[in-house]
């Protein structure tokens, strides 16, 4: 019998969207470096009801490709507004990709994300994101041989083969870089430190008071969209939609790890490192029902072994005046004072030279490599 190839539909039923959400958990058995993430998030960012599509921001469609009746791909065609609205551009995305090792049924998928978007004015088809550069983003090319850090991507290196394989090329590359935390960079940043404070006496920092946590939401947010405004593929986050991501990062937060700049009482700048928590997350296996899977989770949870240096951003206006080289300093003295081992600097644009040898000072090497793929409409 001739095999009539995959066959792309929406999802459509409530079915649809656990199998949409439960194929990785196939696709990956037995992969040792895969963390398994937690249903209740993905179901909650794939729902229009999330802030990320309040308003009309954004709109997206979910497909799934079937063989025979089986589920062997998944992919998110995503209709991002504001990012359009902000950058000029006629962009659409696809994000939350998975595939069997099925070259037809991933250019199938691909090819149905980029005619859902086509539709829609778009000109050219961007992703991975999952749904935006404000989330996880990118496929990762280089680097297989480690489990990701929180809130980073993973998957097989056969996914690179079967995206440009449906047409796709480079658009972007995002750099992680791994370090050592140790007191070897320690003396000269505190020098640094010291020259800054003295040049700039308007500068103080400080760590976030988790007991105001709304007010100190609305502080990062503004030093937020005004330091990345002109960084490739940003889009400023609403007041909404950053309320949610703060909450979601609210219990991984280790208080003195992020540091608060200010100039006099303007916020300046601030720097976000979080605990890698992915090895207790890779014990819940998506849920947090199994009360020994929480207990054993907690346990490892508790371990000072690794962070990862999420963001850093200073306005415009008060750059290079060693802004960030005293939030770094702070930043390493409290991973040092903690316990902490290394650290994962992620994710810097492959062409942020003053990113790229800022962490160099941390003694830090490149150790993964993520790709944003475009293709033209």
């Amino acid at each position: 019998m001739t095999d009539p190839g995959p066959e792309i539909a929406p999802v459509s039923t409530a079915r649809d969207l656990r199998e949409f959400i439960q194929l990785p958990w196939r696709l990956y058995a037995g992969d040792p470096y895969w963390v398994p993430p937690l249903v209740k998030q993905v179901r909650a960012v794939l729902d229009r009801r999330h802030p990320f599509y309040a308003n009309g921001a954004a709109d997206r469609e979910l497909f799934l490709a079937r063989r025979g009746g089986r589920v062997c791909g998944r992919i998110a065609a995503i209709w991002n507004r504001a990012h359009n609205a902000f950058h000029g551009d006629r962009w659409g995305f696809f994000g939350f990709f998975e595939c069997e090792d099925d070259a037809e049924a991933a250019r199938a998928l691909l090819d149905t994300a980029a005619a859902w978007l086509r539709e829609r004015g778009c000109d050219t088809i961007v992703g991975p994101t999952n749904p935006s550069t404000n989330y996880e983003c990118g496929l990762l090319v280089k680097g297989f041989d480690s489990p990701p850090t929180v809130m980073m991507t993973y998957n097989p290196p056969r996914y690179a083969e079967l995206v440009e394989g449906a047409g796709f090329t480079k658009a972007k590359d995002l750099y992680a870089y791994l370090s050592p935390v140790h007191a070897g960079s320690l003396a000269r940043l505190e020098r640094f430190t010291q020259r800054t404070r003295q040049r700039e006496p308007l500068l103080r920092t400080r760590a976030p008071n988790l007991d105001d946590f709304a007010n100190e939401v609305a502080i990062v947010r503004d030093i937020y969209n005004a330091a990345w405004e002109k960084n490739w593929g940003f889009v400023p986050a609403s007041e909404e939609e950053f309320a949610a991501l703060a909450e979601e990062l609210k219990p991984l937060v280790d208080p003195p790890l992020l540091r608060i700049a200010f100039m006099g009482d303007d916020p300046a700048g601030f720097l976000l490192a979080v605990p890698d928590v992915n090895p207790a997350l890779a014990v819940l296996d998506g849920s947090l029902a199994n009360p020994i899977r929480l207990l054993r989770a907690w346990l490892i949870g508790r371990r000072r072994n690794g962070l990862r240096l999420i963001t850093m951003g200073v306005k415009e206006q008060y750059r290079l005046r060693g802004i960030e080289g005293v939030m770094f300093y702070e930043g390493l003295q409290a991973a040092l004072d903690r316990g902490y081992k290394w650290c994962e600097y992620s994710w810097i644009l492959e062409d942020n030279e003053l990113a790229k040898r800022t962490v160099r000072l941390m003694d830090a090497e490149l150790a993964k490599v993520y790709r944003m793929y475009s293709r033209p409409l």
